[in-house]
């Protein structure tokens, strides 16, 4: 950090301001126009309000030249989430016809000290469109997540790539090795989901495979919220859903059974006992099951959502009791609810 501090200052010490550059003297600079009542000024530096007003006169007067770009390199330096200064760097660097791979060069050295700007990510998406050459993408997003495994931008980048390109081979063992390296990443999670969607899709061998799989996570860590939103996800693409899928339903009971108490379980409980449909099994039961269970994530395991379980469980209470138009005798919420509801 001190040596970069000291560069900085040696840098400042030895800037020249485009006003007092020869080579600029045929530019009138564009001050910026914040109106006649400005409301809070904002403080910028000289070499910032210099940059700026000259990169206003060029883009005034449309000039795309050799200068005009190194401009909008300055102008990046100095606020690297500019859209409009890149948007006219990308006009400059097709007008002048410039080696674009040079240009995937620099935007990965701005992306390493701006890893969550959109505009950076953004340009380089448009570089590697016009090359159509997506080469490089994969291995640049990789050592960005390895930055930050859950940086949107990167991700958002990387899905694209494969998208646009189909690149998904491996891209299952990639997600793979973040799972190992961090079971709770939701981002990877989220990417499973994303590469099953766009390639083999959710057949039914693919299903049995992926809940197969994420049962196996879920018991190495129960209390992982991205893996049981992965397994919900799966089972919406199931032909038994929810609330009828045997291995799923036992799954969950052993945990409950065997004294687990991680509220993702309990509220995967409600919602298959919720859901249950006639003939799924007892359902005035499964009913009050469900019920219990609101009640100790609303009292014990998820107190930070009391009222939201109070709510489902008055839900459930409701559909008990009209469900079929017939009244389900035997079965009612637990008391403190009913008097909510009151």
């Amino acid at each position: 950090m001190a040596s970069s501090s000291t560069e900085e200052l040696c840098e400042e010490s030895t800037w020249i301001l485009y006003k007092d550059r020869e080579e600029w003297k045929d530019v009138t600079p564009v001050p910026q126009d914040d109106g006649p009542n400005t409301v809070v000024s904002i403080l910028y530096t000289d070499k910032f309000k210099d940059v700026y007003d000259y990169f206003r006169a060029v883009l005034k007067s449309n000039e795309k030249s050799e200068r005009a770009l190194e401009l909008t390199k300055d102008a990046l330096d100095l606020n690297p989430a500019n859209y409009t200064v890149w948007q006219y760097r990308r006009e400059i660097l097709k007008h002048l016809d410039k080696d674009l791979y040079e240009e995937l060069n620099y935007v990965k050295q701005v992306a390493e000290d701006n890893p969550k700007n959109y505009q950076v990510w953004h340009h380089r998406g448009v570089i590697v469109n016009w090359l159509q050459e997506p080469s490089q993408e994969l291995q640049v997003t990789r050592m960005s997540l390895n930055q930050d495994a859950k940086n949107y931008h990167a991700w958002q980048h990387r899905q694209w790539v494969l998208h646009k390109f189909n690149l998904f081979d491996n891209e299952l063992a990639y997600v793979d090795t973040l799972l190992e390296e961090d079971i709770r990443n939701n981002s990877a999670w989220n990417h499973r989901y994303f590469v099953i969607n766009n390639t083999t899709g959710f057949t039914k061998d693919i299903l049995d495979r992926e809940i197969a799989y994420s049962l196996d996570k879920i018991k190495k860590v129960t209390c992982n919220e991205s893996s049981w939103n992965y397994l919900r996800g799966l089972l919406i693409h199931h032909e038994k859903g929810l609330s009828r899928n045997e291995r799923v339903i036992e799954f969950c009971e052993e945990l409950y059974t065997s004294g687990i108490r991680s509220p993702y379980l309990l509220g995967f409980l409600v919602d298959i006992y919720g859901s249950m449909e006639k003939g799924d099994g007892d359902k005035p039961h499964t009913f009050q099951k469900a019920l219990e269970i609101c009640d100790a994530l609303a009292k014990e395991y998820d107190t930070i959502r009391r009222e939201y379980w109070n709510f489902i469980a008055r839900n459930i209470a409701q559909q008990m009791n009209t469900s079929n138009g017939e009244e389900l005798l035997g079965v009612s919420a637990p008391s403190e609810l009913v008097m909510e509801a009151a």
